[in-house]
């Protein structure tokens, strides 16, 4: 079974069995570059960069050191902090400083425009004042940004194995990073960089749930070009991956595009329907392999999904009765006389229109939602027998704990199945249904 941790976050990786890709990198600089600038003894040599920017920016020595502290006891309160670069974090405190001289000025100084300055003005024992000299003088934050975007460079890399001792890993760091690596197959990157294993740096970044898309799209495209040329022939159906394709064709025409748009519309708009249908089944199945992950389960698929929906209808709405006609259309006629109409229409189309979007965001959601509490469930049963707290039970009682998790995650896993069907096909009934809205009159 799969690995149900894998079904909720997408990763710039994919993970199989330890044993089937063992990492034995033998120095830092084999090692993702990410990774490295993660590493505590490289952030220590980069913020030695960066004080010397500073330097030259004019920030004497004291306040750096106190900027350094600081830094460096933010990243120990939570394990969250953990890993943020200096100059990240002096750039979420200007962005946090900011936010708080906002939310003072709003009350006590709304005509100021330079919210920051007199904020600070009133609160002379706000720590790292300085910073916002450094951030509001354009010459100086040029400089600090190009000191950044530097810091990411792969000469800057090479400098820190070259110069620094502390890119002389040891052998038991080496092997922690390993055993961390083990099992992890990472995608590369031509495009862009990572910022670890889970966030893009900048760029175009490739991951998992990408990679998957693109897979199910291309076997939807040759399924399709397949089952085209089969059926130009005009034979019967033969063999069971004709009759199964046809069958499914079938089904989502009578059973799904035809009971929502109607029979006239059904056959012009089914490419759109099937493909969509086909394409959203094939995502949720993906997560039922083992290793691989479903798509469906991170808001960026089913939000972009839902996206082609409403626009898809919101063009042929234009289409068919203009920009005014389907703006008009939105709002049901009611028949009020125009003494009533006047008041009531108005108030009436504005939430007809953010009905319109909230049931477009609603079907991105509902599609998420199915498909990550499944996996959740799963990851819950599983975690009972096999969690932490298991080793601390006496065995005959982790031996029935761990036999009924089994069972249950087994029989879940069937309710997977039959629930990649089932909100493929309500996804695709329920786009049908807004696309037929907004070409018919209400």
């Amino acid at each position: 079974m799969a690995d149900d941790i894998l079904h909720i976050k997408d990763s710039y990786y994919f993970e199989v069995p330890r044993f089937l890709w063992p990492s034995h990198r033998k120095s830092a600089s084999e090692f993702p570059s990410w990774m490295v600038r993660l590493d505590d003894d490289y952030q220590q040599w980069e913020s030695t960069r960066f004080e010397q920017t500073l330097q030259e920016l004019g920030v004497s020595a004291d306040q750096i050191a106190e900027a350094k502290e600081a830094w460096k006891k933010w990243t120990h309160e939570s394990h969250s902090n953990s890993s943020w670069p200096m100059d990240a974090w002096l750039d979420r405190h200007f962005s946090e400083l900011t936010d708080k001289a906002k939310a003072w000025a709003k009350k006590k100084a709304p005509q100021e425009k330079d919210v920051v300055s007199v904020y600070l003005s009133n609160h002379p024992e706000e720590p790292l004042a300085w910073i916002n000299e450094l951030y509001k003088d354009p010459a100086k934050l040029q400089k600090w940004k190009a000191a950044q975007v530097a810091a990411d460079s792969k000469e800057t890399l090479d400098g820190y194995f070259a110069q620094s001792p502390g890119a002389k890993w040891d052998s038991a760091k080496i092997e922690a990073y390993n055993k961390s690596l083990n099992g992890k197959i990472f995608i590369p990157q031509p495009f862009g960089t990572l910022k670890n294993a889970y966030e893009p740096a900048s760029g175009i970044c490739i991951s998992r749930y990408m990679l998957i898309e693109l897979a199910v799209a291309l076997l939807v495209f040759y399924l399709f070009r397949w089952l085209a040329g089969k059926m130009s022939t005009g034979e019967a159906p033969k063999g069971k991956l004709w009759n199964a394709l046809e069958g499914m064709v079938t089904f989502v025409r009578n059973q799904v595009v035809v009971p929502a748009m109607g029979e006239h519309d059904a056959d012009k708009y089914m490419p759109f329907f099937w493909t969509l249908f086909t394409f959203i089944l094939g995502c949720n199945l993906a997560g039922m392999i083992p290793w691989v992950g479903a798509p469906t389960s991170v808001i960026g698929t089913t939000g972009t999904l839902a996206i082609f929906v409403f626009l898809l209808g919101l063009y042929l709405g234009v289409k068919q009765f203009g920009l005014l006609g389907y703006l008009k259309n939105i709002c049901p006629s009611l028949g009020l006389p125009s003494y009533l109409a006047i008041f009531i229409v108005p108030l009436l189309w504005v939430i007809e229109a953010a009905s319109l979007l909230i049931k477009h965001f609603i079907l991105a959601m509902r599609l998420l939602a199915n498909m990550v509490a499944g996996h959740s469930v799963l990851l819950g049963i599983m975690g009972m027998a096999f969690g932490a707290h298991a080793l601390t039970m006496h065995s005959g009682s982790w031996s029935a704990l761990a036999i009924i998790s089994l069972l249950g995650t087994t029989a879940l896993s069937f309710l997977e199945l039959f629930v990649a069907f089932l909100q493929a096909y309500i996804f695709t009934f329920l786009a049908a249904l807004f696309v037929g809205s907004a070409i018919h009159h209400h």
